[in-house]
């Protein structure tokens, strides 16, 4: 029985698990036993999938852009749809490079010759860590894809990088992988990483120990991403992912992989003449791979031109949607309505597409880690 509580320990914990980051936060201040027990590894991973079941799909975190070269983010609250909170002071280039468990990464800027700064960032708790340069890095290559992934096996954290050495498309010449348990860097072998070409919106998402990936096939370089491909953490080489013949995915703007209803759906959106476009969700059954079948559940026709699908939020029952002058809106998939997003203090409009995940708050720590002020 759990000190000072008339509780069994395993109905303490239950309960723990269910209450949201901000209640948690607060519940470390009642006494030792229970600072110690919230932030214990012991308590933390196997409760971690019940609490993100309980509080996911309810905010959003956005990348946004006012102006040529610098990015705010900012968190989107499904219970306070006015409530647009920066989260981290404005970067350059900054590139939002995945989601899991309450930790972000960002990217900070890709050039020649340089890897680029990768951080890991827990708003909730505020802490951060900037990673370390990597050992092989070499001056004839550059990064030009990052990813976070979770090996809930090991219960690490894992950053894929890929490296090029041409600059006019991305072939995948290596790939390296960064472990926070270990806080070091390591070349992988991916077999068949030179048979595919990458453009700049490669990673499209980690889910259930799989980093998705929009490519083209070495032989049609020129075109846009035609194809989505599957790697799975530890795997050996990138499977292809088959999609439904009738949908079209060369066009970044117009399709998104995100998670519906516990599975990875492909949301793309089509024109029909000039102020209506249709817009097709599709629920993939399976894991990937050559045996993978896709369902379409839903089709909304909608007065928007040319949408850009974000990720779906309020417990999965909206879809977030960017339009080409830089507006953020959101459908509601039941009534088909359309709202407007205003970030107060910005009247500008964006001026470069916008990054969104979903987010979990989380007491999740970035094993050395500093806190920002």
């Amino acid at each position: 029985m759990a000190e000072g509580s008339n509780l069994p320990q395993e109905l303490l914990e239950d309960i723990l698990s269910r209450l949201p980051y901000r209640s948690l936060s607060r519940f470390k201040c009642v006494c030792k036993l229970w600072s110690s027990l919230l932030t214990s590894p012991l308590f933390l991973p196997p409760h971690l999938s019940q609490f993100i079941k309980h509080h996911a799909y309810n905010s959003v975190i956005l990348s946004l852009s006012f102006s040529s070269v610098t990015f705010k983010l900012f968190s989107l609250s499904g219970t306070d749809s006015s409530a647009f909170d920066t989260l981290f002071p404005a970067m350059m280039f900054q590139n939002l490079a995945g989601h899991c468990n309450g930790i972000l990464c960002l990217s900070l800027g890709f050039w020649h010759n340089d890897d680029g700064k990768i951080i890991l960032y827990n708003p909730a708790t505020r802490e951060f860590k900037c990673l370390p340069d990597s050992a092989i890095r070499t001056d004839s290559t550059f990064v030009f894809a990052v990813a976070l992934g979770y090996d809930s096996r090991n219960d690490d954290y894992k950053v894929l990088r890929m490296r090029t050495m041409i600059d006019y498309f991305w072939n995948a010449d290596s790939v390296e992988e960064y472990s926070l348990s270990t806080d070091s860097w390591r070349p992988i072998s991916i077999s068949n990483c030179s048979d595919f070409v990458f453009h700049d919106d490669c990673f499209a998402l980690f889910f259930r120990g799989t980093y998705y990936w929009w490519a083209s096939s070495i032989l049609q370089w020129q075109d846009s991403s035609k194809m989505i491909l599957g790697l799975e953490m530890g795997g050996e080489a990138f499977h292809k992912v088959l999609v439904p013949r009738e949908v079209d995915i060369s066009k970044h703007a117009r399709r998104n992989l995100a998670v519906w209803k516990e599975s990875v759906s492909l949301i793309c959106c089509y024109d029909y003449g000039s102020k209506v476009s249709r817009i097709d969700i599709w629920v993939m059954d399976g894991f990937g791979g050559a045996l993978v079948s896709w369902t379409k559940m839903l089709s909304i026709t909608s007065l928007l031109k040319e949408p850009r699908p974000l990720v779906f939020w309020k417990k999965e029952k909206e879809l977030l949607l960017e339009t080409p002058v830089g507006e953020i809106k959101s459908c509601d998939l039941d009534t088909k309505e359309i709202k407007n997003f205003r970030i107060e203090g910005y009247e500008e409009p964006i001026r470069r597409s916008v990054q969104a995940v979903n987010y979990v708050a989380t007491l999740v720590p970035i094993k050395g880690g500093r806190y920002l002020p």
